[in-house]
């Protein structure tokens, strides 16, 4: 947190200035030694929302499979209740992206709040529905409505924070991430001890309670966001990037990566050591978000000193390592040993590669969508994060509802195996584009104001855009 404050406080003028229209900070605000009174307000109320909606999605993750498996839900089904959370996300975030505008940022915000926290608190009573097809169906129900809001919540967090440090988005990002790594860090662990201490309904009254209240914290202390003049373009236009479109799956394999172990993970340890409890299982699912929340600072100020490229593709071969140690594949089995300690050692290698895939493409998006042409204001930051947003979450989506059958199928390594060969895969394939768009002089991408000539326009190209930073190799 300390190195993401310092980065923030050497904050230029003359870069801030270039930026002031449109922007949810203007120039006339920027202080040269510090954060502007909005800025910390603005960080201080995403990141404690962040935190919450971080802990209630992690909650279930302990104690929803063996629950649901009573209920007469199969292992499949398990994997498509956590995986239609992240379908509706996908589906849903480009469209708020889009209209972030018209609807108005805090709006979506606090909003999807509300939404968040009362879907949260109704799944908890799901436990008195009837076995079999109306409780898998109310599940469903409630996990979709739920997605909406985080959808909206995501979305709108992502673009007010790039637009409040518009010169620092990978660290601003970063502080978000932290606060997010955190809640996955104490979500499954505190979803575990209220599950021991008072059953099913107990984590989600809390949560959703506790949701609600930073959702009324927010809505006194949140800074009201500056209109912005409306620009043409779409999150398709995105897509018609080669770049972003690498990036996108990219994103989409991370998501899937971190959601497959939501289904399978409790299963697994519960399987092979009987003697686990949830409690301790909660703890265990805290050592890989714990690491990522630890290392998201090193990877913002990595991020920003230009290194956005080094860190993706090392980042996706550090994912790869860790998913053949899951298990272990089969392969190694006859040199490594299946037990906790080595469990422990690949979540702690896969908290640190998820800080170093996630927290660089962010500002990749950006530099890509201004080089071609889009406005430098909230607009396009709510397109990116609604592209952003929606990448992960068709990958959060694919990554569960595959983990469900590969693993009863294939057995719980040779799927881990998978997603391991999956990473190494696409590291390889960002290396090799890397490496083309050096050669070919766009590599880190050429600032548009100082190539004009080299800017294809899909939008109409703002004179005043700005790259953020330098991406290298």
């Amino acid at each position: 947190m300390e190195a993401i404050s310092k980065g923030v406080d050497q904050v230029q003028d003359s870069s801030s200035s270039s930026r002031s229209e449109g922007l949810l900070v203007s120039s006339d605000e920027d202080s040269k030694n510090g954060w502007t009174k909005k800025q910390i307000l603005t960080a201080i109320t995403l990141s404690l929302m962040y935190l919450a909606q971080a802990i209630s999605f992690g909650i279930i993750s302990p104690f929803y499979p063996s629950e649901a498996a009573k209920k007469g839900a199969s292992s499949v089904v398990v994997g498509l209740v956590f995986g239609v959370f992240e379908l509706v996300i996908f589906i849903t975030s480009p469209i708020y992206g889009s209209f972030i505008q018209e609807i108005g940022a805090r709006y979506m915000f606090l909003s999807g709040s509300f939404l968040l926290g009362g879907c949260s608190l109704a799944f908890g009573f799901l436990d008195r529905c009837p076995d079999g097809v109306i409780y898998i169906v109310m599940c469903f129900i409630c996990r979709t409505v739920e997605a909406n809001g985080c959808a909206m919540l995501a979305t709108a967090s992502f673009a007010i924070m790039a637009s409040t440090f518009p010169d620092n988005v990978g660290k601003a990002i970063g502080i978000l991430e932290i606060f997010g790594g955190l809640g996955m860090v104490i979500g499954p662990a505190v979803g575990g001890v209220l599950y021991e201490v008072g059953g099913f309904l107990v984590p989600f009254a809390v949560m959703g309670g506790v949701v609600w209240l930073a959702a009324i914290i927010s809505f006194f202390i949140l800074p009201k966001i500056e209109a912005v003049p409306k620009v043409s373009g779409s999150i398709l236009s995105l897509f018609k990037i080669p770049g972003c479109v690498i990036v996108y799956i990219i994103i989409s394999c991370c998501g899937a990566s971190l959601s497959y172990l939501d289904p399978t993970f409790s299963p697994f340890i519960q399987k092979f050591f009987p003697w686990v409890t949830i409690e301790q299982i909660g703890f265990l699912c805290m050592v890989g978000p714990g690491v990522y929340a630890l290392t998201a600072p090193v990877s913002g100020y990595i991020c920003d000193k230009g290194y956005l490229g080094s860190l993706v593709v090392g980042g996706l071969f550090l994912t790869a390592i860790a998913f053949f140690l899951l298990g272990p594949n089969p392969l190694l089995s006859a040199i490594i040993p299946n037990t906790v300690v080595e469990i422990i050692i690949a979540d702690i290698i896969l908290g640190l590669a998820v800080g170093s895939v996630i927290i660089p493409v962010f500002p990749i998006i950006i530099n890509l969508a201004r080089y071609h042409g889009f406005e430098d204001n909230l607009q396009t930051y709510g397109l990116v994060s609604g592209f952003f947003n929606s990448s992960f979450s068709l990958g959060a989506f694919l990554g569960p509802t595959a983990a469900g059958y590969l693993a009863g199928e294939v057995g719980f390594a040779w799927s881990s195996s998978t997603c391991g060969f999956l990473n190494a895969a696409l590291g390889l394939t960002m290396l090799i584009y890397v490496l083309t768009m050096r050669s070919q002089g766009k590599w880190p991408i050429p600032d548009p104001d100082e190539s004009p000539e080299e800017t294809t326009s899909i939008n109409a190209t703002s004179s005043n855009s700005k790259l953020y930073g330098s991406i290298n190799a």
